[in-house]
């Protein structure tokens, strides 16, 4: 989701300069650029089991209310289904429903798939997906997920297998998040006997997915069976058991994947490259990923748009790619990834080419602080050091301004505190700039460029412009794809210009498994659907 990423990745300084020596020359890819991967040869053999790892450790639930972060999507996507599912360029394929009708702009019709079944043999119904969609927006369950339903009216049972949408308007976001875990169904009964066990060791959960839950030993593993009774008879999951660990060390995650004690993990570790390379499967893809810098305080140094120009310039994108990234990420010249571009991608090319390439100028930057008495003042620039690459590239950046004459302080974060950013403003307190990292749920741009609108819960610097949010708001309620695509690259335009946040790279998916496993493409979409169906043994 478009929430952070709070991964366990590490970084490794290389290549021909350091971060902060480098200056222009950023091209659109690095030399050490991973090959990206789009195809790999369908299993072929039955795997009894399979042990992965989950990067970012044990998830703290599996309720798929909160399958908002790696560590809870990985296994969710696994037993739990939505409505429809993404293929692998993210069209929306059936799945518990068959089929989508728009009769109006504001009404989405939905036919429920017959003779489905959970785990323990009940049959999915209409009221079991009203109660899901519900329950994902009941204030109690605290669903990252709720704010698909801004402009939901409501949601009822119409028809033995139908249920039926009413929205207060227009908003093309909607039939998106029908593939995502906003539109998860859970049984009914069994959520509620369960209260608040329910996603629990203890509790466990009810879905109609290909794995069953199995079990989970706090802080040693959580066991997925193969459900052999899955209504999709088309798909043949080649592995019957699912085994996965919680290791957070880099440097040991690398040993057991070297080692062959663990067959495959997401996210894996830049600095293990050259030790998985040759040993297995070590796959890079496309992503929907943007990492950046977001302007917190209006009022104090970065009010002035010559010291934001200034924090633009200095960056050492070419370093950043090469050196904490290794080559597995693009630099980025607008906030949202050109492979996030679903529709209109002509339209949003031409006005992406347009846009500042993403080279480090120090002169412009030197000459924008000598003149500005703004851009001497204190600057606080907040990161998580539980994602290291963040570290060098925060490192990298004060550096670099405080060598021209800027002032800038880092405030460095836990995992925690870095979660607390995004939810509360007295954790954001004091804090002028903040280093943070993301991805789309889907290949639409407006899912991030709405969180800037005025009035919005992400909006945390209050960030107000009235052409901006007209663009947004137009663009939400338009259907025709090029349209829409000339009223978000308005929206666009303006915050490039404005720059309340600042662009640094997306990077690449990332996966590995064992030398005698296949099937898996690494793809975004992997944290919403069932990834571990496409595995098996060669």
């Amino acid at each position: 989701m478009t929430r952070p990423r709070l991964t366990a990745l590490t970084a490794v300084l290389a290549g021909s300069c350091t971060l902060v020596a480098c200056t222009n020359g950023a091209g659109p890819a690095s030399k050490n650029a991973p090959v990206l991967t789009t195809s790999v040869p369908a299993p072929a053999k039955a795997v009894d089991t399979v042990t992965w790892n989950l990067a970012t450790g044990e998830p703290t639930t599996l309720d798929p209310a909160q399958s908002s972060v790696e560590s809870v999507s990985s296994i969710v996507a696994n037993m739990c289904e939505s409505l429809f599912t993404f293929g692998p360029d993210h069209r929306r394929l059936p799945a518990l429903a068959t089929s989508l009708d728009h009769p109006d702009p504001r009404t989405y019709v939905i036919k429920l798939r017959e003779g489905v079944t959970f785990w323990d043999g009940k049959p999915v119904t209409p009221e079991d997906v009203v109660y899901s969609v519900r329950r994902i927006l009941d204030p109690k369950v605290a669903s990252p997920w709720a704010g698909w339903a801004q402009h939901m009216a409501g949601i009822e049972v119409t028809g033995d297998h139908e249920v039926t949408i009413k929205l207060k308007k227009p908003d093309v976001l909607v039939p998106n998040f029908f593939a995502t875990p906003a539109f998860v169904v859970v049984q009914k009964d069994f959520a509620e006997k369960a209260g608040r066990g329910f996603g629990t060791a203890r509790g466990g959960v009810m879905c109609s997915g290909p794995y069953k839950f199995g079990g989970w030993s706090q802080g040693q593993n959580i066991a997925l069976t193969r459900n052999d009774s899955w209504w999709n008879t088309s798909v043949k999951p080649k592995v019957k058991n699912l085994r996965f660990t919680f290791t957070t060390d880099p440097a040991a995650q690398t040993a057991a994947m070297a080692g062959g004690d663990v067959d495959g993990q997401f996210l894996v570790p830049q600095g293990a490259r050259n030790q998985l390379t040759g040993k297995g499967n070590l796959l890079y893809g496309k992503s929907l990923s943007t990492t950046f810098l977001s302007v917190l305080n209006q009022q104090g140094a970065l009010s002035d748009l010559a010291t934001r120009q200034a924090v633009q310039a200095l960056i050492p994108y070419k370093g950043i790619i090469d050196s904490a990234y290794q080559g597995s990420a693009r630099p980025l010249r607008a906030l949202v990834p050109p492979a996030a571009w679903g529709y209109g991608a002509d339209v949003y090319q031409q006005a992406y080419d347009k846009l500042p390439e993403p080279v480090q100028d120090l002169e412009k930057a030197k000459k924008l602080v000598a003149g500005s008495a703004k851009a001497k003042q204190k600057i606080v620039l907040a990161y998580t050091t539980a994602i290291e690459e963040e570290t060098k590239i925060a490192t990298a950046v004060a550096d670099t301004a405080n060598r021209i004459g800027m002032k800038v302080e880092l405030k460095p974060l836990t995992g925690e505190q870095y979660g607390a950013m995004f939810a509360s403003p007295e954790a954001r307190k004091g804090v002028d700039l903040f280093l943070a990292s993301g991805y789309l749920d889907f290949p639409e741009p407006i899912e991030y460029y709405q969180y800037f609108t005025t009035g919005h819960f992400y909006n945390f610097a209050k960030y107000h412009d009235a052409a901006y949010d007209t663009a947004i708001s137009t663009a939400m309620a338009t259907e025709d794809p090029a349209a829409r695509a000339r009223e978000v690259i308005k929206a666009q335009s303006i915050m490039a210009a404005g720059l309340t946040n600042i662009p640094i790279a997306t990077q690449h998916v990332s996966v590995y498994y064992g030398p005698g496993l296949t099937g898996l493409v690494p793809l975004q979409s992997n944290l919403y659907t069932p990834w571990a169906t496409t595995l098996g043994g060669k």
